[in-house]
């Protein structure tokens, strides 16, 4: 009977079992060298295993930082330019209200107000810019439209009141019905008297007075409201004159000289010695009277102007709020006549705003936050009507809705009026940087924190990278080297199971 090869003493399935193995070590190798990992799950690194999965976290969180810094500087980077073009408008639009260039055209406007209306219609296409449908100067709104169209915000509707109608209850409610600026004229012998026409926030407020005149006599009543009495006592002397300062809507002061014709350097407004001193200070009203149109007209009419655009445009909360202070405060009309007109109202309800973005009272940047870094957080909100933006908008909306037709008397003294209250606004104090410019190296320096970031973020991932490769990676010259060694000692113990596996007792013998 022959002997069965699988029971004999070489234990044949302990052979096929080695066999098996080198096999299975075989088959990781060519994987290993095939994928470059050491192992396809974690439990195959041993004890390393802890580490690679803390540094693999690691590289996630960077991966999101690195996320993050790409997208906040997309949007910085249309911001800076942005803000840049802004700046330059604001520059190019000083040229537009320059006091010098009236020039007016038949339809009633000037050519500056065109260059001014083309420099704004394209400043707020500007605050209207988005990025991938979030708005930037929209604040945490930034899935909202800021700014509403420009004509829509000088005429407005049936419902809203746009600038320009706004602008003209000021401007009623500030000159007065008689134009000389809500003050009242009288004469009573030899006594000239000026008054204000009442307690209320329009028209000329008498600030001071200064005389030359002698033999006159001035007497001031600081009320409200407040008076001057002239009292022409004598007759002045040809030369001689009177400084009276007012103070004006918008914050702003002029004043008005008035002298005794007959000088070498007569002042604009003059009056003739009578021949007698009653007679005197009656001419001395009519010169006052002339003179306070004139500079209501132009002076007051611009201040009027600058005024009510202001509470128009200043749409931003007020904390603390100023003692009086009205949103976007509106003329109370008396009896439906703005001329006499004494008091305010808020009126947010029934005007224009111009802004419709995020309004709260926190700052602008923090309403767009990016976290770049642990423990790293940058702001780069920005709204529409921060002041640098506002005061642009406002100076040039102001100088295009104004009226300066022909029709209008004094029209090109009260175009430099306005000229030069929009330049001013256009133009820094001193040495001082735009409120534009001024958050442009907001922007700037928020850019180049992300820099700094995203090289920090590129060095480190680089470092993670290489340390998770020590771990999960192989070195491909020492395993091709283990896979030659196993497939020479696979070689030979299969030669050697296959001489054991035909053994017999006759082959033996």
């Amino acid at each position: 009977m022959a002997i069965n090869p699988y029971s004999n003493s070489f234990n044949m399935p302990r052979q096929v079992s080695y066999l098996t193995t080198l096999r299975a070590q075989m088959d990781d190798l060519q994987r290993q060298l095939g994928t470059g990992l050491k192992s396809q799950t974690y439990g195959g690194l041993g004890s390393e295993r802890v580490l690679d999965l803390s540094l693999r976290q690691q590289l996630s969180s960077v991966g999101v930082y690195k996320q993050t810094v790409q997208i906040a500087g997309l949007r910085l980077d249309t911001l800076d330019k942005t803000s840049g073009r802004l700046e330059a408008i604001r520059v190019e639009s000083k040229a537009s209200t320059d006091r010098n260039n009236f020039e007016l055209f038949s339809n009633g406007r000037t050519s500056s107000q065109t260059s001014a209306e083309i420099s704004l219609r394209e400043f707020m296409a500007h605050l209207n810019t988005d990025v991938g449908g979030r708005y930037l100067f929209s604040g945490k709104t930034a899935d909202k439209l800021p700014v509403q169209s420009l004509d829509y915000t000088l005429a407005g509707d049936g419902n809203y009141a746009g600038l320009k109608t706004v602008i003209s209850e000021y401007n009623q409610a500030d000159l007065g019905a008689l134009g000389n600026g809500r003050t009242t004229t009288a004469v009573a012998g030899t006594t000239a008297t000026l008054s204000e026409d009442g307690a209320h926030p329009f028209g000329f407020k008498i600030d001071n007075v200064s005389s030359g005149l002698s033999n006159v006599t001035v007497t001031q009543t600081a009320g409200p409201p407040a008076s001057l009495d002239v009292d022409f006592a004598g007759q002045p002397e040809p030369g001689q004159g009177m400084r009276i300062f007012m103070n004006l809507p918008d914050g702003t002061s002029t004043e008005i000289t008035i002298g005794v014709e007959g000088g070498q350097d007569d002042p604009e407004f003059t009056f003739q010695r009578g021949a007698t001193p009653a007679d005197t200070a009656a001419n001395f009203k009519a010169a006052l009277d002339n003179a306070l149109q004139t500079v209501a007209s132009t002076e007051l009419k611009a201040a009027s102007t600058v005024r009510a655009s202001e509470t128009f445009f200043d749409t931003a909360p007020k904390s603390p709020a100023p003692p009086g202070y009205l949103p976007q405060a509106r003329v109370v009309p008396n009896a439906g006549d703005f001329t006499t007109a004494t008091s305010l109202r808020d009126g947010t309800a029934d005007t224009v705003s111009w802004y419709v973005g995020d309004n709260s009272d926190t700052d602008p940047r923090t309403d767009m936050r990016a976290t770049i870094d642990e423990n790293l957080t940058v702001g780069y909100g920005a709204r529409a009507n921060e002041e640098g933006y506002r005061q642009v908008v406002q100076a040039l909306a102001a100088f295009v809705a104004t009226d300066f037709s022909a029709s209008q008397p004094e029209n090109q003294r009260f175009y430099q009026a306005m000229a030069d209250r929009s330049n001013a606004v256009l133009t820094p104090d001193g040495a001082e940087a735009s409120g534009i410019r001024q958050n442009h190296m907001e922007f700037a320096a928020v850019q180049r924190t992300l820099a700094d970031a995203k090289e920090r973020h590129r060095i480190e991932e680089g470092a993670l990278k290489l340390m998770v490769e020590g771990i999960e990676g192989v070195n491909d010259e020492e395993v091709a080297a283990q896979l030659l060694t196993l497939r020479t000692n696979l070689e030979v113990s299969y030669q050697a199971t296959s001489m054991t596996m035909k053994l017999s007792l006759a082959n033996y013998l």
